[in-house]
């Protein structure tokens, strides 16, 4: 970490003038052009003055600092933050949240106020499961939900190509050959991931996959519903359909609901994410994917806390569950 005497060299200053300057104290003490030298020197180190006393520099603060980039708004920060806060106050520390709105300077800006508050440890929450900057300045520093953009950095994700296999292939235990995908029409990481399982899981057992039962469209209701109606207003439409998430199966129940396509007499539906406004208040309920958020906060912060992190440090990926409830049934003859 870069101390006030680096500053001070850099500027060619004392300490002293170089502490009056980046406490605020140096008007009318250090001349402008002073100042403004040991100010640029700080910047480019990378220097965050310690909010706290100077005499608590080699101390431990016992606290984890959480920046979110735009997910603390979301449904998935519920299970994040709850295996946060249980897990740091199981150990004896405490939680300081913020969130950068996945802005790079305000990510840079939370990064300098999460260091200058002294946290121990930094756990960067993505909003998806995506690569992540990590600003130069950030130590101690771990990525939920996502991997960073340099090495040496630990990351926790979900095993998104066996869970859309997993997906795929309770279908066809039940007997469908002919299984429809609607995806986004985004280059997300887990949407390239969940149609590469898909294609996989249909080969295994024998199926060559038809591309033109994969329909992209919008991530919303209007976009769902279209998806759906390309899908099932078709002759020879599936008997089974694997959604890239929940809010496009609900899409497939509306569209399903004004064709007099009964699910799952005639349809069966598998979603993704298991977001419980959703999947629990769907008729019938919703088959799906539950992705494992608590279980990578847990682990993530238990073994930042303890010091107990693998070596080398990687991106590790973990298990979602099936959860089968009353959306899928064998296929109909």
């Amino acid at each position: 970490m870069t101390t006030l005497a680096d500053v001070a060299d850099a500027a060619h200053v004392s300490t002293a003038a170089a502490s009056l300057v980046l406490s605020g104290k140096a008007k009318g003490r250090v001349s402008e052009a002073t100042a403004a030298r040991v100010r640029a020197a700080a910047e480019d180190l990378g220097y965050v003055r310690d909010a706290l006393a100077g005499g608590m520099r080699n101390r431990r603060t016992h606290t984890v600092g959480v920046l979110g980039e735009s997910v603390l708004s979301t449904p998935y920060a519920v299970a994040m933050i709850d295996a946060i806060l249980t897990a740091s106050r199981e150990l004896g520390w405490s939680v300081l949240l913020t969130d950068s709105g996945g802005e790079p300077e305000q990510t840079r800006r939370a990064v300098r106020e999460l260091r200058s508050r002294r946290v121990d440890v930094i756990v960067h929450a993505a909003m998806y499961h995506q690569q992540v900057h990590i600003p130069a300045e950030a130590a101690n520093v771990a990525v939920l939900n996502g991997f960073a953009d340099r090495d040496g950095v630990i990351g926790v994700v979900p095993d998104e190509e066996t869970a859309a296999r997993d997906a795929v292939t309770h279908l066809l235990d039940l007997g469908h050959r002919r299984i429809g995908h609607i995806t986004h029409d985004d280059t997300t990481i887990a949407i390239g991931l969940r149609r590469t399982a898909y294609e996989d899981a249909l080969r295994e057992a024998g199926i060559t996959p038809d591309p033109s039962l994969v329909v992209s469209g919008g991530n919303d209701p209007t976009g769902a519903d279209a998806s759906a109606r390309r899908l099932l207003e078709r002759a020879d439409r599936p008997t089974a359909v694997f959604c890239y998430n929940d809010g496009m199966a609900a899409g497939v129940y509306r569209v399903a609901a004004a064709l007099g396509i009964s699910i799952p007499g005639d349809l069966s539906v598998v979603g993704f994410d298991d977001l419980r406004l959703i999947s629990t208040n769907l008729s019938p309920q919703l088959t799906t994917m539950r992705l494992p958020h608590y279980q990578m906060a847990d682990w993530l912060v238990r073994r930042l806390i303890t010091g107990d992190l693998p070596s080398p440090a990687t991106t590790h990926r973990f298990h979602c569950d099936l959860i089968v409830r009353g959306s899928t049934a064998p296929a109909s003859a």
